[in-house]
């Protein structure tokens, strides 16, 4: 067993495998356990499913213990989402789509454009927490097959749709469709949690600006959504 520290919350995790172990060294801290999560042997060979069947074990552990910390991120006022977590001079940048749209493609992009004031924080799968009145997005180390991360938090001030176009536009998404843009993107508990993660989802939509990103694959894709996205904020 080991204690780990993400999203400003200790966790203790009771393994079977190592490899989780070495795969959370950035996040393992002495400090002391606010909950514990665990997987039998049958929950962990329930995530053996979906299109990448045949994974090893101590694999499939990963899964089925972040299945459990995202079960209790609502009693944080938190939840897991799944996207490409930025820092933009200081600002947290959410970009969620399809799989297979390009996220990553469009984060490189991005730190291709602005250099060092430009950094993937996760490439996957952040926890996103409401902690008195600002939203803060964290990496961990549960990340996507890049294995990007950074054992940070940043002020979420954006979330952008993305989608594939022929021509690089950036808009700001009605209220009335912010709701049902975020849910295929965000981990819903199999539990009691599930009001309190859509009244963070709610709390969230309150303070963060939401874009709609249509780009190609090229420089001036990032370079239009950073204009757009960036305009008005104050910089350092």
């Amino acid at each position: 067993m080991f204690n780990i520290k993400i999203a400003d919350i200790v966790i203790g995790v009771e393994n079977k495998y190592e490899y989780i172990r070495e795969m959370c060294r950035d996040y393992i801290t002495e400090e002391k356990a606010e909950f514990c999560v665990s997987a039998t042997d049958e929950e962990i060979m329930s995530e053996d499913a979906g299109e990448e069947q045949g994974l090893p074990p101590f694999y499939l552990e990963t899964l089925a213990i972040y299945r459990k910390i995202a079960d209790k991120m609502p009693e944080y006022n938190g939840f897991l989402m799944h996207g490409v977590l930025m820092s933009a001079e200081e600002c947290g940048i959410l970009l969620t789509a399809e799989s297979g749209t390009g996220k990553s493609t469009h984060a490189a992009l991005w730190m291709r454009l602005l250099g060092d004031v430009c950094e993937i924080i996760n490439g996957d799968k952040p926890l996103i927490r409401i902690i008195d009145g600002v939203t803060y997005a964290y990496g961990t180390p549960w990340c996507g097959k890049e294995g990007i991360h950074k054992n940070k938090r940043v002020v979420l001030t954006d979330i952008c749709f993305l989608e594939r176009g022929k021509e690089n536009s950036v808009c700001d998404v009605d209220k009335r469709e912010i709701m049902q843009n975020l849910l295929p993107s965000i981990h819903i508990p199999q539990n009691d949690g599930v009001l309190a993660v859509l009244d963070a989802i709610d709390a969230m939509a309150r303070l963060v600006n939401f874009r709609r990103i249509q780009c190609n694959m090229d420089i001036s894709a990032a370079e239009t959504a950073y204009n757009e996205i960036m305009k008005g904020k104050k910089t350092k």
